[in-house]
């Protein structure tokens, strides 16, 4: 079995975005019989189920550049290949005809965790997990910061959460289906690494937005 880092680069107004989801695969599947132990097929697979969520929520300004997909050993959380997948997606987000006041501004994603069973995820599971979805538009928050919830926008939001929560499956070259979880790391020899993760049962938005201060250009 396996887990997976799954890397969306985007950009806007210059800055580099991140977000990082991460998933494992199902029990029984031998991603011998994937490509390049899956990461070819999870990386087509969150572009086709994942991506046009994010988009309905993100600005036409800004672009996912590509998704780049890395395999860990799920018992040792060693890297069973040390280059990466990267699929080039060059996309931009759907929401248009709005202002933004910079990369920073963001909604929270939480992510509710399973229930873990004693070391059999790792020594310290994680207890939440959470994702920055921005930039988010100042149509989007209310004045008071919280994001902006009304029919249409919970609509989209639903779609996103719910993209997030749920398992992304591929067809060939063999059947395969990847969990969503999120990880624990630690940082040993100067160099973090993932030492223990959780199965994600649900994901809801957070009532007010936040600002992430390391998405702002440097002067």
């Amino acid at each position: 079995m396996a887990i997976y880092k799954v890397v969306l680069n985007g950009a806007f107004q210059g800055q580099d975005i991140k977000n990082i989801l991460y998933y494992r695969n199902g029990v029984g599947i031998d991603i011998g019989g994937l490509t390049v132990g899956g990461t070819v097929e999870l990386s087509a697979a969150v572009r086709a189920m994942v991506w046009p969520a994010l988009s309905l929520v993100l600005p036409d300004s800004y672009e996912l550049q590509d998704i780049t997909t890395y395999v860990y050993n799920q018992e040792t959380f060693a890297l069973l290949y040390q280059n990466p997948t990267t699929e080039g997606v060059q996309e931009p987000g759907l929401v248009s005809g709005v202002t933004f006041n910079g990369p920073a501004p963001c909604a929270i994603v939480r992510m509710a965790l399973e229930p873990t069973l004693f070391l059999l995820n790792g020594p310290k599971p994680p207890k939440r997990g959470y994702l920055a979805i921005g930039p988010l538009s100042d149509g989007w928050i209310k004045d008071n910061g919280e994001v902006l919830l009304d029919t249409g926008h919970k609509a989209s939001w639903d779609v996103v959460c719910a993209a997030l929560a749920n398992n992304v499956e591929t067809i060939l070259p063999i059947p395969a289906v990847f969990f969503p979880i999120r990880v624990h790391q630690d940082k040993i020899l100067n160099l973090w690494k993932i030492t223990s993760f959780a199965d994600v049962r649900d994901a809801t938005v957070r009532t007010f937005s936040s600002y992430r201060r390391s998405r702002m250009p440097e002067n």
